[in-house]
């Protein structure tokens, strides 16, 4: 004991660890992560099958990481430690010049299995290409295509010198290539040198992966010209601040003394918003509007295109077309392009970049099917057969890349 006694600091350590084991232990799981904004691991069901391939040792050790005990607070002493130590990353975000948060992208060949999901495998990639692909080669129809810069390759001067990132210029332009030599209808309107022309305006948020409604504007009035629509001004729009924003970057890497951001909204009016809502996990969506059965789906029809309660979350951007549902129907009377009766349609593929840029597009299209594919709700080769004016696919290139939903396009 005399011997034991003499390493006080081995003492306090044991002590520690032993504690927080039994903490953690009752500790009751979380679902959802508020402060990350994002579904926490649950405790995976134990197999033979999944113990002996390395996926039950996988989801396990994640299931440790994501529900350890007071894990928000650790996360932001490690910014701060990261911060202290002269560290310009963390969590795979960059902390960027005036106090911009830019995601560190990579596209390797093989993605090492403790790697984030900043990390891309080549193969990841050429799987997105050819998915898309596909869909050109199904269809005897024209399809535009926007693969939407991300922050870093737009706000160079923000980001630190000589950062390994991936060159998202190259790679988009290798995509570009590729499909339209698979499609020579294809249409491609690449939004990166117009948001160039205005990197020294506020066109990203500083905490947040997405793009503003700024920048979603002049990508929307390029899409115009290309299209020979007539864009809608934004001094016609009723502007609506909110602040107090911390996006996803911050939740990943809680950047001391971080400053937030401002979301600018515009009230645009509608004949008619519905979509595919999820009511049991968010029964008050039920007292906010009506169930009605269009296009063989249960939509739930609402009076705006905004969700202001989640201006009161920490998810603020999930205001925006009532964050992301598989399937959307809107109807609009205020057509700058079409006065005469004639009805315009628009269907759209898109994450979750295009729902801050979809309330302009009202002002061009009298019906637009808004269509995330990560959350299926109607086979693609059903909307196929119906007539659309245009045809858009508009991911950020991000999730472009990455995002193995992209394969429902053949279905």
């Amino acid at each position: 004991m005399k011997t034991i006694l003499k390493y006080p600091m081995a003492i306090l350590f044991f002590a520690f660890v032993l504690g927080m084991f039994f903490v953690d232990t009752f500790n009751a799981d979380r679902y959802y992560s508020e402060f990350e904004n994002t579904v926490l691991q649950q405790k995976p069901t134990f197999s033979w099958q999944s113990f002996s391939d390395g996926t039950f040792g996988n989801q396990y050790v994640k299931y440790i990481n994501d529900q350890f005990v007071k894990r928000d607070d650790w996360i932001t002493m490690k910014a701060t430690a990261d911060m202290t130590l002269g560290r310009t990353e963390s969590h795979g975000v960059v902390y960027g010049k005036d106090g911009y948060l830019m995601e560190k992208l990579q596209i390797v060949e093989e993605k090492p299995s403790t790697a984030g999901t900043n990390v891309v495998a080549e193969r990841t990639f050429d799987r997105s290409v050819a998915n898309v692909r596909a869909f050109l080669e199904m269809y005897d129809k024209d399809v535009t295509l926007s693969i939407v810069p991300n922050s870093y390759p737009v706000l160079e001067d923000k980001v630190p010198y000589a950062l390994p990132i991936a060159d998202q210029e190259k790679y988009t332009q290798q995509i570009y290539d590729t499909l339209s030599q698979a499609d020579n209808s294809l249409e491609v309107i690449d939004f990166t040198e117009t948001l160039k022309e205005h990197s020294d305006e506020y066109i990203y948020y500083h905490t947040d992966h997405h793009w503003t409604t700024l920048g979603a504007y002049y990508a929307y009035v390029e899409y115009c010209q290309e299209k020979g629509l007539t864009p809608v001004s934004l001094s016609d729009l009723e502007e609506n601040k909110v602040e107090d924003f911390y996006g996803t970057f911050y939740s990943k890497a809680k950047r001391p003394g971080q400053d937030s951001d401002t979301i600018t909204w515009y009230d645009v009016p509608v004949d008619e918003f519905a979509f595919v809502a999820n009511t049991k996990e968010d029964p008050q969506l039920l007292e906010l509007g009506e169930m009605v059965e269009e296009d063989g789906l249960q939509l739930l029809s609402v009076d705006s295109m905004m969700d202001e309660r989640k201006f009161q979350t920490r998810d603020k951007y999930a205001a925006f077309m009532w964050g992301n549902s598989g399937y959307v129907k809107i109807k609009s009377s205020h057509n700058l392009d079409h006065q005469d009766g004639k009805t315009s349609r628009l269907l759209l593929f898109k994450d979750s970049y295009a729902n801050s840029m979809i309330p302009y597009l009202t002002y061009n299209y009298n019906e637009i099917i808004v269509v995330d594919l990560r959350y299926m709700a109607k086979n693609v080769s059903e909307l196929m057969k119906e007539d659309f004016d245009d045809i858009f696919v508009m991911y950020n290139f991000s999730t472009f890349i990455s995002d193995i939903s992209l394969a429902n396009l053949k279905y």
